[in-house]
């Protein structure tokens, strides 16, 4: 099995750590149509209008559902924000 993981903006990064998500694991809990609008917005940029500074890969899939996320249900997704969402 492999695992793409990502970095995210949990509490504990306030302390200066790093929090790293298995973005598989995340992804059953992620809203599908949302999770397809980000891996499209991502192909679009990419293809059509890239910028110098942006690495397409799965961290900007992630930032950009996030930010999603949290414009359409008003709160942040779990995953990026709680350290201990899957314990």
């Amino acid at each position: 099995m492999f695992h793409t993981y990502v970095m995210v903006h949990a509490q504990d990064l306030i302390k200066g750590g790093k929090k790293l998500v298995d973005i598989d694991r995340a992804s059953f809990l992620m809203d599908k149509t949302l999770l397809a609008q980000s891996i499209k917005a991502m192909n679009d940029e990419r293809d059509n209008n890239p910028r110098h500074d942006a690495i397409y890969h799965a961290q900007w899939i992630w930032d950009f559902y996030c930010e999603r996320h949290r414009e359409k249900y008003g709160q942040f997704f779990t995953p990026h924000v709680d350290p201990n969402w899957d314990q």
